[in-house]
């Protein structure tokens, strides 16, 4: 039993380191974080906060695919989707607890995660894995239907409140939101109602055919 909680301890140490960074940081590093003594103190704290957050975050989604593959897709999927998004939740919900008063913070924030992930990080993973596997094979149908609902979303939410003069500052009036709200958990709703039901096989990984050796291609190149 010993051993295997030494095990699991080791297995799961980025929780605890995680539990000790917070802890310093709350009692013995506040008075730092808020006036750091000097510049190179705050380039530091900041090094060890965003390591800290960034193992961390690898460590969520590991989890959480180590779930996805237990039950499979397009459940698996959905793991996953909502673990990414609590991550950017938590984080953007400390940006404005935190932070000055600015109503479209949120919004500037989800504006620039989806610049990110789908110009750089989906950039570079195809990139690398071109690279790596040289042929990709993905659902053509599951990937349409994916950016069409980002698409949607992202005008909705993202383009929209800066097109309309009922609230200053490309922020939303009470309408607007409620209105925005009401329509993106309706779509959001629907894909995944499509997801999990009537089109589960858009969502799933095809498999990779292997060539034919006995077809008339090899027949005729053995010939």
């Amino acid at each position: 039993m010993a051993s295997g909680f030494r095990s699991a301890f080791r297995k799961e140490m980025s929780l605890w380191v995680g539990i000790v960074a917070v802890f310093f940081l709350w009692t013995v590093a506040a008075p730092l974080v808020d006036s750091p003594s000097s510049p190179l103190m705050g380039w530091g704290l900041f090094g060890v906060v965003f390591c800290t957050m960034l193992w961390l975050s690898f460590r969520v989604v590991h989890h959480a695919e180590c779930l996805a593959l237990r039950v499979g897709e397009p459940f698996g999927t959905i793991i996953l989707t909502l673990s990414v998004i609590t991550i950017e939740v938590v984080m953007i919900s400390a940006l404005m607890l935190q932070g000055k008063d600015a109503p479209t913070l949120a919004r500037d924030t989800m504006f620039s995660v989806l610049m990110i992930v789908l110009n750089g990080m989906l950039g570079v993973t195809l990139l690398l894995g071109g690279f790596r596997h040289h042929q990709q094979v993905f659902n053509l149908e599951g990937a349409r239907g994916f950016l069409a609902v980002l698409g949607c979303l992202a005008i909705l939410c993202l383009v929209l409140p800066s097109f309309t003069t009922s609230s200053p500052g490309s922020s939303a009036s009470p309408l607007l939101a409620a209105f925005l709200i009401c329509s993106s958990l309706a779509l959001y709703g629907v894909f995944l109602f499509l997801q999990s039901t009537s089109h589960r096989e858009f969502y799933k990984q095809p498999d990779l055919e292997e060539p034919d050796f006995d077809g008339e291609h090899g027949m005729h190149s053995a010939g």
